[in-house]
Order: structure tokens, then sequence, then C-alpha cells
């Protein structure tokens, strides 16, 4: 099992593909990879086997207390459902069904593998008019990065932006990831050069996703973003 621990590095995402970090550090340097690998801080959740949901630990540790109980489905005064995944009768307390329904919400944000951070550029600062924003040269701005940890050195890193209600490809990139740098084990880190426009918020709507893979493996599951037209003039 892939588990981690140490900060998370939130996505967040309006305007463009607006981004932001809140930290990262690294944890042991471990040679494994896969996509559903969690953020430093956060674990799966193990509500069954295949429950790879990313949660705080103590989440984890109330679960498997839970899943110990052995009390399903006949729940009596006090307790509900704990609806962790469809068909989870496990009977619990009400905050444990609602910090489920919570975790579920979050989880695809705490990946490893796919965080979005900006990058500073010399430029002007982007000015929105309705739909669509553009900025110059002149001045500071952003561009739009898109960056994994706990991969394999070496390995190949395909990344997509793709429109959520048609699947449409709006951004493709292609990398190695590479051993040392900011994160643990292998890591990788595109600059999609996308402008960074109209504000930092995960605000809906979220018109896009995105998805990584590893050589031709398995695709990440799909982190939900806001998608907005934007670029230099």
């Amino acid at each position: 099992m892939l588990t981690r621990s140490g900060k998370f590095v939130a996505i967040t995402a309006s305007g463009c593909l607006a981004m932001s970090v809140l930290g990262v550090t690294g944890a042991a340097a471990e040679t494994a990879f896969a996509p559903d690998t969690c953020a430093s801080g956060y674990v799966w959740r193990g509500a069954r086997p295949s429950d790879h949901v990313c949660v705080d630990p103590s989440v984890r540790d109330r679960t498997r207390s839970e899943n110990a109980s052995g009390v399903w489905h006949a729940c009596t005064t006090g307790f509900v459902w704990r609806e962790a995944y469809p068909g989870d009768y496990r009977c619990v307390v009400p905050s444990s069904r609602t910090q489920a329904r919570r975790d579920n919400d979050s989880a695809v944000r705490r990946l490893a593998w796919v965080i979005m951070v900006k990058r500073n550029h010399a430029g002007s600062r982007p000015s929105c008019d309705g739909g669509s924003c553009s900025t110059t040269n002149e001045g500071p701005y952003q561009t739009v990065v898109v960056r994994g940890y706990y991969l394999t050195p070496g390995i190949q890193v395909t990344i997509q932006v793709k429109h959520a209600s048609d699947d449409r490809v709006l951004w493709q990139g292609r990398t190695t990831a590479q051993a040392g740098g900011k994160g643990p084990a292998g890591s990788y880190s595109v600059d999609t050069e996308r402008v960074l426009c109209g504000g930092s918020s995960f605000a809906p709507p979220l018109t896009a996703y995105v998805v990584v893979r590893g050589d031709g493996g398995q695709w990440s599951p799909r982190v939900p973003i806001a998608w907005r037209p934007c670029g230099l003039v």
C-alpha cells in the first residue's frame, strides 16, 4: 500500500486554470508509484481493500475500528450507514458518515500525482472582460504548472486537460520524471504556458479536469478544475 505523510499540497483553480500552492514536504524517498498515491499528509482510508480515498491518518484509524465492530446493515438508534462507497452499510455515528462524504468530495485534490502550481514570469497583470482574460509581457504574470511526486525516475509522464462535458483534450504535455528536485522519489514539473487569469479559487463551474499517467499505464483519477480562455496580447 502506498501511503504518505507530511504537508498537503492543495489544487485550486479558477480563471484560465487558476492554481495555488499551500505547501509540500518530502517523505521518505521511495521508488514506487501509482496514480492514486496520496499527497503528503494523507493515507488511503481502507473502508474496503479497494478504497484508496486519501484521508487524514486519524480517519483511517477510525475506519479500521468501525470495520472491526461487526455492526452491519441493521443500525440501532443513533447510528447510520457510513456510505464511504456504494454498498457501505457499516453502522457508524452520523459524524463519521459526514466525514466520509467530505473525504470523497476532496479525494482527487489530495493526489500526489496531480498537483497544480503557478510560475511567475515578467509581464503585466492580466485583465479580464467577461469570460476571457488577457495580459501583456510588460510586467509580472503567471502560468499554470502541473507537478507530481512519488514516481520512478525515468518514467515517461503524460498530462492531459480535458473538457468536462465531452472529454475533448484542451491541453496535453509529456515529460520524464526526474530524481531529486522538490519532491520525494521521482517527480515531474510541466509548465502548460497557459496564462493564469481571473483569480485563484476552486469555485464552480469546474468545466475541465486533469488526468496524468506514466508510461502508458493507468490514468490517475480525474481532478476537476475551472478553465477560462486566457492568453498574452
